[in-house]
């Protein structure tokens, strides 16, 4: 029968036991001379009185049986371990040796003068004392052991002690017996507090060891994180200085507006990989979360897909969309997007040719999105590692695809954030398949993007747009983009310029652009300060903030870098619904 399997009593960890077992035989290999030597000293006592041959015959027995149990102590511990049923056989074991010491006196006794009992019982009851050192970590073994070794002693000298003198040796039994089982509870006591002291050294030793390992792991990563993103945003800006210097110089209008057509490409680039850096950031410190809520599906591809048809068709490739009924998933609305943005963008930069398919299935209780492209493909080893960070397989080498090999390891974070499912399929050459699940929900809920019109050739023709932005090369550059958008702008760094030239214009705003974190205070700050003075005011906070959406501002909230037509579209939608703002709203 086995017994390695058996289950330790309640409150005595492996560790206790472990450490109990190899205090019983480490005490039995270093006590088998000391004891089979105090032995041999018996006869100075026996011999005389009960001849050598009942004194061999007892030693004899005893020295088999001390050798004996070493071995079978060893045989033990080899073939069940330290377990608790190892620990109560070596406990029974030494407990059964280490009483037929105490034989010697009832065996011997009738052949001894009194003087020579009373030797005799003195070393008996010093041999059963120091077996405590042994026993204590069975305190019931002992216990029993105790009792036993007494009792055979008492047997012993019951024939030859008078009445008075056995009532004498029963009391100091009685006295002495529980001090000595109080005695092997505490220092089984102590043992437990040994053992449960190491454990908790051991276990703050082991925190502090995977505490440094994991922030060696951090700093390497984090040098990774700044190696990868220096190495791949130099490339697309070594690109922009030199299709800059070709524009500058060049005085053909076709070239330069090649050239222009391939600086907006290498921006969008770069635009592309500085968002993956700043959302790959965000995971790393823990700060990217989902605000999930009713989304119209339908309303929000037709957003993530605006402009993709003519981006295809510009390369040579086909794209569409099918939809299987309208429907409402319960998602992130702002993460639900760039997923698929990224989905489309993956799909775009691996094809060389054939079609690019955005479909949903809303059939079921749960909404199925994927986006399926006839581009290089995966193999298996590339596809067992797409989704980690600042991976770029073969396939990317093949399609000479730009990036920095961030956009799945984000978006599998954002479907977790979502608490939706995400599956990749990819063939070599055939192409890939990203597939996402999200719940459906019975209510509809407006989505919180909007389909994209066809700007006016001036959208923004004949309206005064105040702007308020510390950065001068940011400021400058948006404010050419709106006055060429055809906007009259005022532009400033610092809130109290910004009154100033309006009331020097003695013209009220039409609309604000302000950056959050400013000079003299923030983007709210401004709000309030201006709708104090003009009353209602459309209003629009553009930050890098990498929190800037969960802070529950008020007005409309823009994420730097924002592409143009995005910019246009929600100031189209701002202006033609104004927000009303109380004063005291929150900065």
């Amino acid at each position: 029968m086995a017994h390695t399997k058996a289950a330790a009593p309640r409150g005595a960890s492996p560790e206790l036991i472990e450490r109990s077992v190899a205090v019983i035989v480490a005490q039995a290999r270093a006590g088998v001379g000391t004891a089979l030597m105090m032995a041999a000293l018996y006869g100075v006592i026996l011999v005389p009185s009960a001849g050598w041959l009942r004194f061999l015959a007892w030693y004899v027995v005893f020295a088999a049986g001390m050798l004996a149990r070493q071995r079978y102590f060893n045989a033990v511990v080899a073939r069940h371990g330290p377990t608790e049923w190892a620990l109560r056989r070596i406990a029974v074991a030494a407990a059964v040796t280490g009483w037929f010491v105490t034989t010697c006196v009832p065996l011997f006794s009738s052949f001894l003068s009194t003087t020579d009992i009373g030797v005799l019982t003195m070393i008996t009851v010093a041999w059963v004392s120091l077996a405590v050192s042994m026993l204590a970590v069975q305190p019931r073994i002992y216990t029993v052991y105790l009792v036993a070794c007494l009792a055979t002693m008492y047997l012993g000298l019951a024939r030859y002690a008078s009445t008075q003198d056995m009532v004498v040796i029963l009391l100091a039994m009685c006295i002495g017996a529980p001090m000595m089982v109080r005695l092997a509870r505490t220092l089984n006591q102590q043992l437990r507090e040994i053992v449960d002291g190491a454990q908790e050294k051991a276990q703050v030793v082991e925190q502090l060891r995977q505490s440094l390992k994991n922030q060696q792991e951090t700093q390497r990563a984090r040098s990774r994180f700044l190696g990868a993103a220096s190495h791949d945003l130099r490339q697309p800006v070594q690109a922009l200085l030199f299709l800059s210097d070709i524009f500058r110089k060049s005085g053909d209008p076709a070239r330069r507006d090649q050239m222009a057509q391939q600086i907006v490409r290498t921006g969008q680039s770069i635009d592309g990989m500085f968002r993956h850096l700043v959302d790959f950031a965000q995971i790393d410190a823990g700060t990217m979360k989902a605000v999930v809520q009713p989304v119209q599906l339908e309303r929000l591809i037709a957003s993530a897909s605006s402009g993709f048809a003519e981006k295809c068709a510009a390369r040579g490739l086909r794209f569409r969309t099918e939809i299987r009924g309208p429907c409402t998933v319960s998602a992130d609305p702002v993460l639900l997007e760039r997923m698929l943005r990224n989905f489309l963008d993956n799909a775009f930069k691996y094809s060389l040719q054939g079609e690019i398919v955005l479909r949903a299935d809303c059939s079921g209780v749960q909404a199925v999105v994927s986006v399926c492209d006839q581009g290089v493909g995966m193999d298996p080893e590339d596809l067992e590692q797409a989704c980690n960070a600042f991976y770029r397989g073969r396939s990317a080498a093949k399609a000479e695809a730009e990036g920095i090999g961030l956009g799945l390891a984000i978006s599998r974070h954002m479907a977790d954030l979502m608490h939706a499912t995400l599956e990749i399929e990819s063939q070599p050459g055939q192409g890939t398949r990203v597939t996402m699940r999200l719940p459906v929900v019975q209510e509809a809920a407006p989505a919180r993007v909007s389909a994209v019109g066809e700007p006016r050739a001036a959208p923004l023709q004949g309206l005064l747009v105040a702007v308020l932005e510390n950065d001068r090369l940011a400021r400058e550059a948006l404010a050419a983009w709106l006055q060429d958008a055809g906007a009259r702008v005022i532009a400033c760094a610092v809130l109290a310029e910004l009154q100033q030239a309006l009331e020097a214009a003695a013209e009220a705003p039409d609309f604000l652009l302000a950056d959050y974190r400013l000079a003299d205070g923030t983007g709210m700050d401004a709000v309030q300060a201006l709708r104090g003075r003009f009353g209602t005011l459309p209003a629009m906070i553009v930050s890098g903030e990498p929190d800037i959406r969960e802070r529950g501002l008020p007005v409309p909230v823009l994420q730097k870098p924002v592409a143009p037509e995005l910019l246009l579209e929600a100031m189209q939608a701002a202006l033609a619904k104004p927000q009303a703002l109380a004063l005291d709203a929150p900065s």
